[in-house]
């Protein structure tokens, strides 16, 4: 063997160890709500992040809301291996409105399983039981959001 075939080989080597340890990163999204406060009513954006917040800390979620908090994100754990992690992120927004709030739900996959290896359909059923649980208090209503 040359010395040029070898250093292509311990070139190839480390490229392809590299990409292992990498791995991949693979973002799904859940349809896009619009939570709306009830007719003649105003839905204060810190008030609905509390809520929120308490909501989804009990079903095991990391919540964390920016310095006014307006803005919330939380943050669950779904699957948590060796060579895969998986987590579903929640965020709150305030709408152009008032009385108009914007729910994002995501799942992030990030490990060694190649996207082509994991479904891009992803429905959190924490946001919909979130949902209910708004509309059952008559707080809100959320709205699914077709593009």
């Amino acid at each position: 063997m040359t010395p040029r075939n070898l250093c292509r080989g311990h070139t190839m080597l480390l490229a392809v160890g590299l990409l292992v340890l990498a791995g991949c990163t693979n973002v799904t999204k859940d349809q896009l709500r619009t939570i709306v406060a009830p007719t003649g009513g105003q839905l204060a954006s810190k008030h609905l992040a509390e809520m929120a917040s308490e909501f989804f800390s009990g079903l095991g979620y990391q919540c964390q809301a920016d310095g006014d908090e307006r803005f919330l994100r939380c943050r669950k754990d779904l699957r948590d291996l060796y060579i895969h992690q998986t987590h579903a992120v929640v965020q709150l927004f305030p709408g152009d409105t008032q009385d108009e709030h914007l729910l994002l739900t995501s799942r992030w996959d990030q490990g060694w399983i190649p996207g082509e290896l994991i479904s891009n359909h992803f429905v959190n059923p924490d946001v919909a039981e979130f949902c209910d649980w708004l509309a059952a208090q008559g707080t809100a209503t959320c709205r699914i959001e077709t593009a």
